[in-house]
């Protein structure tokens, strides 16, 4: 046999050997989309399910046959919506709608995102209170598929884009790497502490801010004082805004921060808050909730458009969301508060007139917090940070929180234990911060 004829006999059995590419058309005939049961490609570090591209295990399956068209403006129905904008939607091809929601639900999970979904959309609220939503929607067609696209409700836009852009990725089976720090969004200057930037160590330069005394830092919160005391409540907002940053040392001066931390975790007479007093203005937020709070979840604008959206906003809703955004900054405020005193071994003494009243009031409080995770998943993240700190503080009131004690406030279902087992199950499932939380919570209680 010569060598050509041997080359051609090889070739053929390599062909023959070579596994059929079933997702390809054959012929350069036009052929219907073929769809593929891929597994989005999420990779973070923290991931706690293997079977991330399983269907089975999606929060959000929608059939592909129940999509709809986009509607777009006729002479009859010119309030429909306008054409979907590139950087906001995306077309997925040759890959079905359930398997795009799975990888869009899987994202959500990852990135903290809460949502309710219904049908074919999905309602979004992220950790910078930005809200927004997702539709599917069919491209029908040869070059058709299934349209991504999302819309901003409310929010900062550079946020809303920098999750937009992920979702949007991973809709299309792309790489979407997860930091492990959760301040990934934020600027550079926000991640690292002012006393370890670089201007701040040299010796040469004298900053203003080193020259501050006492009183010029409780003149510093007594404007935040001033700005939630007013009867505005859009300096109420920005208030509550500044008494986050206060009681963050990445965010000011250490001195600051503590003194502002010791005026929010003691009562009036401790700290000497003056006549209005941080301490009672943020726990009232954070121990009663507002009757207007749940007027907030409404899912009658999940299936429809902008035009309809925006008629439906209510007074009661706008309510809602102001006292919601309070209170979730409240509970921030408190857990920076809690853990800053706890690291600089402070914090036992600092409260230490006051452990009847936390172990009475605030840790039931907290626990509950913790048992609306399902609502209110970022709320309960907090709750559990603050119980943390507050189990590392005292062992009193970790065993106050395992074994119930002084805790009859909290709700049924059991103590701070089994509160916390539900909402790691729910992290687990939707929201991996507070997953995270929740665990090194469990830690630190099992380990008193």
């Amino acid at each position: 046999m010569s060598d050509h004829q041997q080359n051609k006999t090889q070739r053929n059995n390599e062909t023959a050997m070579a596994p059929l590419k079933t997702t390809m058309p054959t012929s350069t005939a036009k052929q219907p989309p073929q769809y593929v049961d891929t597994r989005p490609m999420i990779t973070r570090k923290s991931l706690s399910d293997p079977l991330i591209g399983a269907a089975a295990k999606s929060k959000w399956t929608v059939q592909h046959s129940n999509l709809k068209a986009r509607p777009s403006p006729t002479p009859t129905t010119p309030c429909a919506l306008p054409p979907p904008q590139k950087c906001t939607s995306r077309l997925v091809k040759h890959t079905s709608a359930d398997i795009i929601s799975g990888r869009i639900a899987m994202t959500l999970q990852a990135r903290s995102i809460k949502a309710k979904y219904c049908k074919s959309a999905a309602k979004c609220r992220t950790l910078d209170f930005v809200k927004f939503y997702i539709r599917l929607y069919v491209v029908p067609g040869d070059d058709g598929g299934v349209l991504v696209e999302l819309q901003r409700v409310s929010g900062d836009y550079l946020s809303f884009m920098y999750d937009c852009r992920a979702i949007l990725d991973a809709a299309e089976g792309k790489d979407v790497i997860m930091e492990s720090n959760e301040y990934n969004s934020k600027a550079m200057y926000l991640r690292l502490p002012v006393s370890q930037m670089s201007f701040v160590c040299n010796d040469d330069i004298v900053l203003e801010h080193d020259l501050k005394t006492t009183q010029d830092e409780e003149d510093i919160i007594n404007i935040t004082s001033e700005l939630l005391s007013s009867p505005q409540s859009d300096s109420n907002m920005l208030g509550m805004e500044s008494l986050v940053s206060l009681v963050d040392a990445n965010l000011t001066s250490k001195s600051t921060a503590i003194l502002a931390a010791k005026r929010l975790v003691c009562t009036r007479h401790e700290s000497g808050n003056g006549p209005f007093s941080l301490h009672n203005y943020a726990m009232s937020l954070i121990i009663y909730e507002d009757d207007h709070e749940n007027d907030d979840e409404d899912d009658s604008s999940l299936e429809g458009d902008a035009t309809s959206l925006s008629m439906k906003v209510s007074l009661n809703r706008s309510i809602a969301e102001h006292t919601r955004r309070l209170r979730t900054h409240a509970l921030m405020a408190l857990s920076n508060a809690l853990d800053l005193l706890n690291s600089e071994k402070i914090l036992c003494d600092t409260i230490s007139a006051s452990k009847e009243w936390y172990a009475s009031v605030l840790i039931p409080s907290l626990i509950d917090n913790v048992k609306s995770a399902s609502s209110k998943p970022y709320d309960a993240t907090l709750a559990a940070r603050c119980l943390t700190s507050l189990a590392m503080c005292s062992k009193v009131f970790a065993s106050t929180m395992k074994n119930n004690e002084g805790c009859k406030n909290a709700g049924g279902g059991g103590g701070c234990l089994s509160a916390l087992e539900r909402a790691g199950q729910i992290g687990r499932d939707e929201f991996e911060l507070l997953l995270r939380d929740v665990e090194r919570c469990q830690s630190t209680l099992l380990g008193c």
